[in-house]
């Protein structure tokens, strides 16, 4: 038979099909039997993204987040009390179950790849021209599922690549490449590989747009890299952070690169580019993909294993995403942030926690996590009280989403090299917890599956 469905192991297979048969509403009955079967949180959240990759189309422009949110999720459990762990993996498995039955993804079934006559040389020369021609999407497809095969992690360089090109039309472009590389990274799943490159090729190779990026690197063909060895300038950094505001989207580029070339170091220009996408976010009140991009580039700036090749144009196109020319193109709806909102007396979580549940604009949440982290607040406890709020008040697509962005908020406050401004990111982070409070049917409907996976929880919000 010429067509035949991708299969994995056996076990797999079975496990796969527990997935397929189970609806969003018994999400919280498949979570016990993996429990009686002692499955580890990494195999359930692989076991999810197997079942995005060979049930939803992603193709596009919408797709299905299942390949590429469940890493960030894994990750942010480590942040979690057991009952908001658990929450957390309700909240992405009643997501995956629904994206599995929704219209605009499917049917689908992920079929095996071809095999390909071509050199590996030839693969590799022709992939990223082939995925931008917007004309051989299959073919990319069947070298992405090659690649995968032959090379494994070694192939990330040109995934990443073939990702960062496209970023500026739209940041899932690279996130759906940089989440699952570290994704397979984390849990060290290699050999299912391939299950993660196709889903990233199909949105990559359809609706192509790299101009952007090839103006860029034409307008900046000997840029060089900053130093990072040296000390944050403050005032220079104070003064970029604004520059990168205040200027038309498209322009950001053309900071970025002189600031390079008067040899301001990397360790400034990075702290500004971070602190500049939060207050941004904070001022415009934007949703959490207004950051989740700009994550993912930051993290390739800190990444040793970043190759050379594509380094350049990371620094470039930190600010370009879409969702940045989004928020400037409604510059006259951002919002005057005051600096204190909430009073002198010390914001207690409890107190932080009712002013999310009251505040529908977030300026008072945002002003109330403030003053807790100038206060001496734990960075840390700040973040897991959020992404734990956010659990238990928005719906899956958005809980998922909130928490992605407090993890990233959280390791760029971390690694900020100017605590006293620091507070920025998860200041904006609360704003956006705050303005997803909802009171949804699918909300609800997770909360009551949560119910029954802790009966006894004190934290269940009554």
């Amino acid at each position: 038979m010429l067509h035949q469905l991708l299969r994995w192991d056996d076990l797999t297979e079975k496990q796969l099909e527990q997935i397929e048969d189970t609806p969003p509403s018994e999400a919280s009955r498949l979570i016990v039997q993996w429990r009686h079967q002692n499955f580890s949180s990494p195999r359930i959240y692989l076991l999810l993204a197997l079942a995005s990759s060979r049930w939803v189309d992603h193709r596009g422009p919408y797709i299905g987040h299942g390949t590429f949110n469940g890493g960030p999720m894994l990750r942010a459990s480590n942040y979690l009390s057991a009952e908001y762990r658990s929450l957390a993996l309700l909240h992405m498995t009643v997501y995956v179950l629904d994206l599995l039955r929704h219209p605009n993804y499917g049917p689908y079934c992920m079929q095996e790849s071809f095999e390909l006559t071509e050199t590996m040389e030839q693969l590799q020369t022709g992939f990223i021209p082939d995925v931008e021609s917007g004309s051989k999407a299959l073919l990319s497809e069947h070298r992405a599922a090659h690649l995968a095969k032959s090379l494994g992690r070694d192939a990330r360089g040109l995934m990443l690549e073939a990702a960062l090109r496209q970023y500026p039309e739209n940041e899932h472009r690279l996130l759906i490449v940089q989440r699952a590389l570290q994704f397979l990274d984390d849990i060290n799943a290699w050999s299912y590989a391939e299950a993660f490159f196709r889903p990233a090729v199909q949105y990559l190779a359809n609706r192509p747009d790299a101009r952007m990026a090839n103006q860029v690197m034409q307008d900046w063909a000997a840029l060089s890299y900053p130093e990072l060895a040296k000390n944050v300038e403050h005032s220079v950094c104070r003064d970029l952070i604004e520059n990168l505001i205040e200027c038309e989207y498209g322009e950001e580029p053309e900071i970025i690169g002189a600031s390079i070339n008067a040899y301001v170091n990397g360790n400034t220009l990075r702290e500004a580019m971070s602190m500049a996408s939060s207050a941004l976010m904070l001022r415009s009140g934007f949703d959490a993909h207004a950051v989740t991009g700009i994550h993912c580039v930051m993290d390739l700036l800190r990444d040793e294993k970043c190759p050379a090749s594509i380094r350049g144009l990371t620094w470039l196109l930190a600010l370009s995403g879409s969702r940045t020319r989004r928020q400037k193109a409604q510059r006259a709806q951002w919002s005057q942030v005051a600096s204190a909102r909430v009073g002198s007396s010390a914001v207690t979580f409890e107190r932080l926690r009712q002013i999310i549940h009251e505040d529908g604009s977030g300026l008072d949440a945002a002003a109330a996590t403030r003053q807790i982290l100038q206060s001496g607040g734990d960075p840390t406890s700040v973040a897991r009280e959020l992404m734990q709020t956010s659990l238990a008040t928005s719906d899956p697509f958005t809980a998922i989403h909130n928490v992605k962005m407090l993890g990233g908020l959280l390791k760029e406050t971390l690694h900020s090299q100017w605590p006293e401004q620091a507070w920025i990111h998860l200041s904006a982070g609360a704003r956006v917890v705050a303005m997803s409070v909802e009171r949804s049917q699918a909300m609800q409907d997770v909360l009551r599956q949560w119910l029954v996976l802790h009966p006894e929880s004190r934290f269940f919000p009554h």
